[in-house]
């Protein structure tokens, strides 16, 4: 069982970061979102609860509203995870969760396990990922019939797939056509061009149109770690969404790397219809759990309300 001495939370500055990031990668988990260049991008603030001598870490991000200091999950990543060379019973998990320092009173982040853990509301969520097998033609079998026509409708239509590192035609086509629908402020613009670009300076994503002839009519980020495939984001505008053009990036995107990836993490969505779409490529469900748990005093829960009603 781990020693709750021998862990201790460490900012972000004072981390050290190859060390850190070594052990991500080595890790039996496997999570591109805990990456310090990735955290960085998408934290307001974030900090480490280490073991020992980088034995194991659990990373979190944080943020300060009011002067309090409040756990939370960022836009464009799902969960966290615990990293270790060496597998973690469950006893020790919970021992992390329980060195988290006091001062965090509001708690609100994904963990892709169940612990027993007490003071805190676990609730299940739900992403899709596909299975890929070296053999294409077995992963295309379980593609719904609705997904094959419009694959070949996409094809027919003149529909090809470039790769681009063009971050601000990826912004500007996602607000066009995604942008009243996510309702992301200002800030959530900025970290997503920051983390696309960081990904392709780091060699771990890339950018993909759909055009027919000249015509961009469908975009998408894809994420590339550990033998995974974790699409980030994309749209298509209406003429894409008639050619069958997602259909068509996510098809291709499946092709070409099925020899160096194993799993296809289309990301996950609350909205069913989003989650139907994915499940249309033979993708199944898998369940992680959001934590959540609010210490804060009686009076700060109040002014909260108040503020919030004050914003309607």
């Amino acid at each position: 069982m781990t020693n709750i001495s021998t862990i201790r939370f460490i900012e972000r500055e004072q981390l050290e970061i190859s060390r850190y990031d070594q052990l991500i990668g080595k890790s039996l988990g496997v999570s591109i979102y805990c990456y310090s260049w990735y955290l960085d991008s998408v934290s307001d603030n974030w900090g480490c609860l280490v073991k020992g001598d980088y034995e194991a870490v659990y990373p979190f991000a944080y943020t300060v509203k009011f002067g309090q200091k409040i756990i939370y999950q960022p836009f464009f990543t799902r969960e966290f995870s615990f990293f270790s060379l060496h597998e973690l019973v469950e006893l020790d998990k919970i021992e992390y969760l329980e060195a988290v320092p006091a001062e965090f009173k509001k708690i609100d982040f994904a963990l892709d396990a169940k612990l027993k853990v007490i003071n805190f509301e676990v609730t299940e969520v739900m992403n899709q990922e596909l299975v890929i097998g070296d053999d294409y033609e077995t992963t295309y079998k379980e593609y719904s019939t609705n997904t094959k026509r419009l694959i070949k409708k996409a094809l027919k239509a003149g529909c090809v797939i470039e790769a681009s590192n063009d971050v601000s035609k990826f912004i500007t086509f996602f607000k066009e056509n995604t942008g009243s629908q996510v309702n992301y402020e200002s800030q959530h613009y900025e970290n997503l061009e920051l983390l696309i670009k960081t990904l392709i300076e780091n060699n771990k994503g890339g950018i993909y149109h759909v055009k027919q002839n000249t015509n961009t009519q469908a975009i998408g980020v894809y994420l590339f770690q550990n033998h995974r495939i974790t699409y980030l984001k994309g749209t298509a505008n209406p003429e894409g969404k008639k050619n069958g053009a997602m259909f068509l990036l996510m098809d291709k995107v499946i092709k070409e790397n099925k020899t160096n990836a194993s799993v296809f993490d289309f990301g996950g969505s609350k909205v069913s219809s989003i989650a139907n779409f994915y499940k249309k490529f033979g993708a199944k469900d898998r369940t992680y759990y959001q934590y959540s748990k609010n210490e804060h005093s009686w009076v700060l829960k109040k002014g909260k309300m108040l503020r919030d009603l004050l914003k309607k």
